[in-house]
C-alpha cells in the first residue's frame, strides 16, 4: 500500500478518534445536564400527581360516606313507609284482574311495565288492593330517591374535579 495512503488513513482515524473524544466530552456534560433536568421534572410531576391522587381519594371517600348515610336514611324512610302502608290503607280492590294480569305478565323485555312488589292480598281474584299499590309506590319512591342520590354523588364528584388544563 502507498505510504501516502497509509498516512492519510492514519490521519483520518486520528481525526475521527479525536473528534469523537472532544464531542463526547463536550456533549457528555450537556447530556448530563439534560438528564438531571428531566429527572427533576419527572420528580415534580410525580409529586403533583400523587397529591392530586390523594386529594381525589379523600374527596371520593367523603362523597362515598355522605352517600352511604343518605342511602341509609332513604332505606329507613322506605321501611317506615312500608310499615305504615297497612295502617293507612283498607285492602280494598284497586286494580282489576285485567290490569293486574297486564302488570304481572308483561313481557320481560318491556322495561316500562314491572311486576308488583308482592303477592296480592286477594290473589285468587287477581286484583291488586290499595295496600298492594301503595306498597309498590312506596318501594318505587325509595328506589328512585336512592338512584337520584347516587347520580347526585357522581355529579358532585365530577363537578368537583380540578381542571387538569388550568392547574400547573
Amino acid at each position: 500500500m502507498n505510504p501516502l495512503a497509509i498516512a492519510g488513513l492514519a490521519g483520518l482515524i486520528c481525526g475521527l478518534g479525536g473528534g469523537v473524544y472532544v464531542t463526547g466530552a463536550a456533549m457528555g456534560e450537556r447530556i448530563a445536564i439534560m438528564e438531571a433536568s428531566q429527572a427533576k421534572a419527572v420528580a415534580a410531576s410525580a409529586q403533583i400527581y400523587h397529591r392530586r391522587f390523594v386529594d381525589e381519594q379523600v374527596r371520593g371517600d367523603a362523597l362515598s360516606n355522605r352517600l352511604a348515610h343518605t342511602e341509609s336514611d332513604l332505606n329507613l324512610r322506605t321501611l317506615e313507609v312500608t310499615r305504615a302502608v297497612s295502617k293507612v290503607t283498607t285492602g280494598r280492590a284497586c286494580l282489576g284482574d285485567a290490569a293486574v294480569r297486564l302488570l304481572n305478565r308483561a313481557p320481560r323485555d318491556d322495561p316500562t311495565v314491572s311486576e308488583t312488589a308482592g303477592a296480592s292480598v286477594a290473589e285468587s281474584a287477581a286484583i291488586a288492593t290499595d295496600t298492594d299499590v301503595a306498597g309498590w309506590i312506596g318501594n318505587a319512591q325509595g328506589q328512585y330517591e336512592t338512584c337520584r342520590a347516587r347520580l347526585g354523588a357522581l355529579i358532585d364528584y365530577e363537578e368537583g374535579r380540578p381542571d387538569d388544563r388550568t392547574e400547573q
